[in-house]
């Protein structure tokens, strides 16, 4: 959007690749005012309305706006802007030595021209190729509250030029920018996000409770699984999976948007501890299922009663990271019909050794002595038809003849819990 006012941005000049760049400090309200969306970078409008449709996702935008504001906080990487027409100019500034640690000899030609600023005099076209959906939640939320307009934000400003061969330049870099960005890790929303509920609690149960503070999680272990010789009863990844379910659960009988918004905002600390005291209750009463559990994370000599209590002949469900899912998941599918109190009470009609139906031929190969965990979603529906949740439908027969290989006229369901 070309405008006739001129902007001085304090920037840093530099090159990479073929690419010459400018990083610059640049203010909300600026940014609302002057950039417009990626479109520019195709012709065919065709292909422009592709882009504008990914932007007419309301929810990030509105994610990305409440974040914004309500996080004192707030942090944004560089947004990416291309820059064709007007007459944007660099000024570098002289570089001085101040005092006598060096003389400014010991800095690099070039280095001396690499601190200016960006002046654009109003007539150039901004786009952004990187950070379409923040430029979409910036907008939104200085609608809301202007006051957080003067807020300034790193921008990495390139040339881009409008003939064919600089369309494809734009396009490449918009596709490197945006299909190549890698997610950040599991290991990294655990240990470091402050906003994301779940790893917020997991962090804070292996920090300060009992029950998983002693070594009873592998703090250095990230897989959904865990060895069956390992002194610990979970991993990590997989704690902070089973806390995921318990705050899904718990959120889907209280109602509302709270927990959505969780993921993306954090919640204030009363509410954060309200869902701490929330889960380790379901977490303890999840583990009393079983006494022989319970009493094992309680230990000091857990370490050698969680081996046990998997190997022969114990054989123990809950003792398994996907046992403690697979319970999980069958309990929160019964809240949906029952108090969390009644769905506790029915569940514990479930046998607790994996020689035992469902579990034996299904998600135990009693004869490799392993787990078969590729099989948890199948178990869970088994579990709801042998509870009386579930009717027994020609789907489930058919599951579970191809888990044990054999014919769905031969297959036989488990007998129904009395």
């Amino acid at each position: 959007m070309a405008m006739n006012k001129s902007l001085y941005l304090p920037a840093i000049q530099g090159h990479f690749g073929s690419w010459v760049y400018y990083a610059a400090l640049t203010k909300l309200a600026d940014l609302q005012e002057r950039v417009r969306y990626a479109r520019e970078i195709h012709e065919n409008p065709k292909l422009s309305e592709m882009i504008q449709r990914s932007l007419d996702d309301k929810t990030r935008a509105q994610d990305i706006s409440d974040y914004l504001i309500k996080t004192q906080d707030r942090f944004f990487n560089s947004l990416v802007v291309g820059v064709h027409g007007g007459h944007p100019q660099w000024h570098p500034f002289d570089v001085a030595v101040r005092n006598n640690a060096h003389s400014l000899s010991d800095i690099d030609d070039a280095d001396r021209d690499a601190l200016g600023y960006l002046e654009f005099n109003g007539s150039e076209h901004l786009f952004a190729l990187d950070g379409q959906h923040r430029l979409a939640g910036i907008r939104r939320a200085l609608e809301k509250n202007p006051e957080i307009g003067d807020d300034r934000v790193s921008v990495l400003f390139v040339a881009h030029r409008t003939d064919a061969k600089g369309l494809r330049r734009s396009r490449s870099l918009f596709v490197a920018i945006n299909k190549k960005a890698v997610p950040v890790a599991k290991r990294d929303i655990i240990a470091l996000d402050e906003v994301d509920l779940a790893a917020i609690l997991t962090r804070r149960f292996v920090d300060e409770q009992s029950l998983f503070n002693r070594g009873q999680i592998d703090i250095d272990r990230f897989t959904p699984s865990i060895p069956a010789q390992a002194p610990a009863l979970s991993s990590i990844g997989h704690f902070y999976d089973l806390i995921k379910l318990v705050l899904n659960d718990i959120g889907a009988r209280q109602g509302g948007d709270e927990l959505k918004r969780a993921a993306r905002v954090r919640l204030p600390d009363r509410i954060i501890n309200r869902y701490a005291s929330d889960v380790l209750e379901y977490l303890e009463r999840l583990i009393a299922l079983d006494t022989e559990l319970d009493t094992a994370v309680r230990s000091k000599t857990f370490g050698e009663l969680i081996p046990i209590g998997r190997a022969a002949p114990k054989h123990r469900l809950l003792f398994r990271p996907v046992g403690l899912t697979i319970m999980m998941r069958l309990i929160a599918s019964m809240h949906k019909e029952h108090t969390l109190a009644a769905a506790f009470r029915l569940v514990k009609k479930v046998p607790l050794e994996l020689t035992k139906p469902p579990f034996k031929g299904v998600i135990w190969d009693d004869r490799r002595n392993r787990m078969i965990t590729a099989n948890a979603t199948l178990t869970v529906a088994l579990l709801q038809y042998m509870l009386g949740e579930r009717k027994a439908d020609a789907k489930l027969r058919e599951r579970l003849a191809v888990a044990q290989g054999v014919t769905i006229d031969s297959v036989r369901l488990p007998s129904r819990f009395s």
